[in-house]
């Protein structure tokens, strides 16, 4: 049940798997294995491998999705009790290119489940290609209703159906809570919601494996896609470890939530094809002309409480009594605070990604700067030959002395190295991170960077060379380190956004 799965029946000209791209890359964690070599091996031992499971694994499990040995994409799925049985919630993002071919997909899905497994109600939405689907639905006496919305209509669907349904991400699970039997055989129906249908799937328990680690496994083996083999590893606790398609052509693989997280920060942050659907924040209408605007107010919903409101440089930020957050953005009328005073010595320092001592980079701050004195000019003069001398790239160089020699970078390789050269020519600055609008797309992550100057922060973006910045700048991080930038991963995929007020 890979969530990658798909993409490959959809690059082979499969019409129905072609939207089930979004549902593999979301069960990928579910169904996971290894390789089919011992099959037959095992297939007869018709013996009890372990009880039947009495409660599924809660908590929050992280995967990464990998095409030919290259990350590709994530996926995250959640379980939690309820009263009467379980809320699985997923969310997954992927690309991949194959014979020239690209396919991206990303999806939030949230299913109810009885105890037993069995489908109650899903919502659904996801993009792929850029375009987006909205499915909601519940199991009623006649069938499954299913509304779906598409293209700006909504049209409704009912599924007729006998007997128990199941969604995708519950499949792994179920040989465990039925009791894992090797060679024992399971066909079930399965609520298909990319294709909107009922299919029928066989999952087979192949056998008991042990991995290099010494964890102890079940391995699985299911039909969800014609001619591709699913192999699953899953510990005895019911958590997919393994997913092996192709015999390792596309692999998830479980991994630790930091690793997930940092990896979720940098892509959307670097707006890598894989995530950007995923970490796009729509607004209607579009914005026009947003690069001219000088002040904007936006209504976000989805920060989580924890997470400090930033201000200064021009923006102010307040949350509401139903915990959204109003942010002010006028970059071009920064006030200076008290907060603020005494800025200097501490955005004057080296960090681990930040060589300000460094020869070559005090050097080529003086060049740049020359012997003008005025602070505002030097940041201007720092920003405008960042802007210039860095070609902008998808990767990133975390050091800035790298950036110096490749020449080429994303927003953070700008920000960074902007950032060292204004510490290095004495000039107070710090790396943040946010929001920005993209012309006719919506607003995405992106870093940039604040100088402390004439009593203020003024913020300065040197991948655009804007000084100050347009007002769709929303700044919710400051910080370069990786434990700093792992903040923007707790929003990616969950804020929504409402335009209140522009002005130009």
């Amino acid at each position: 049940m890979d969530r990658a799965a798909p993409l490959l029946c959809l690059f082979f000209g499969e019409h129905a798997a072609m939207r089930s791209t979004i549902r593999v890359i979301v069960c990928l964690f579910i169904l996971l294995a290894v390789t089919g070599a011992a099959f037959s091996a095992t297939r007869t031992a018709a013996k009890p491998l372990l009880p039947p499971l009495e409660k599924l694994p809660s908590g929050v499990r992280w995967y990464g999705i990998y095409f030919g040995g290259e990350r590709t994409g994530f996926s995250k799925i959640t379980t939690a009790e309820t009263a009467d049985g379980y809320e699985l919630t997923v969310e997954a993002s992927v690309r991949m290119v194959v014979m020239g071919f690209s396919r991206e997909a990303s999806s939030q899905e949230r299913y109810l489940v009885n105890r037993d497994l069995s489908l109650r109600s899903f919502q659904v939405e996801e993009v792929l290609d850029g375009t987006p689907l909205k499915l909601a639905g519940a199991v009623t006496p006649k069938g499954v209703k299913v509304s779906v919305t598409s293209g700006g209509t909504t049209r409704d669907k009912l599924l007729k159906v006998k007997g128990a349904i199941y969604p995708q991400p519950a499949l792994n699970y179920y040989p465990l809570v039925k009791g894992a039997i090797a060679g024992g055989r399971h066909r079930i129906q399965m609520l298909d919601v990319e294709a909107i249908k009922v299919r029928e799937i066989a999952i087979t328990v192949t056998g008991a494996e042990t991995l290099p680690d010494g964890t102890r496994t079940i391995r699985l083996l299911n039909d969800l896609y014609p001619m591709v083999d699913n192999d699953v590893w899953v510990d005895l606790a019911g958590n997919t470890l393994k997913e092996s398609v192709r015999d390792g052509l596309v692999e998830t693989l479980a991994e630790d939530e930091g690793s997930a997280r940092r990896f979720i920060a940098d892509a959307a942050i670097s707006r890598r094809d894989l995530i950007l659907d995923f970490s796009l924040v729509r607004v209607e209408p579009p914005l026009a002309n947003a690069a001219d605007l000088t002040r904007l107010v936006l209504e976000v919903e989805g920060i989580p409480t924890a997470m400090p409101l930033l201000q200064g440089g021009g923006q102010s930020a307040s949350r509401t009594a139903d915990g959204r957050v109003i942010f002010t953005v006028e970059p071009g009328k920064p006030a200076a605070s008290r907060a603020e005073e005494g800025a200097g010595e501490r955005f004057l320092v080296p960090t681990d990604r930040l060589p300000v001592d460094n020869p070559e980079i005090r050097g080529r701050a003086e060049n740049i700067t020359g012997d003008d004195t005025a602070p505002r000019r030097r940041v201007e003069r720092l920003v405008r030959w960042v802007a210039g001398y860095v070609e902008d790239s998808v990767t990133d160089s975390p050091s800035p002395l790298d950036i110096l020699k490749s020449r080429k970078g994303n927003c953070q390789s700008h920000a960074r190295l902007y950032t060292t050269l204004a510490r290095a020519a004495g000039i107070p600055t710090r790396f943040v991170s946010g929001l920005v609008y993209l012309q006719g797309k919506g607003f995405v992550y992106h870093s940039w960077a604040e100088s402390f100057v004439e009593g203020c922060w003024l913020q300065v973006d040197p991948t655009f060379g804007q000084m100050p910045v347009d007002a769709t700048h929303v700044k919710l991080v400051e910080g370069e380190s990786p434990d700093e930038m792992v903040a923007i991963a707790g929003v990616v995929g969950k804020i929504r956004a409402r335009v209140l007020e522009t002005t130009p």
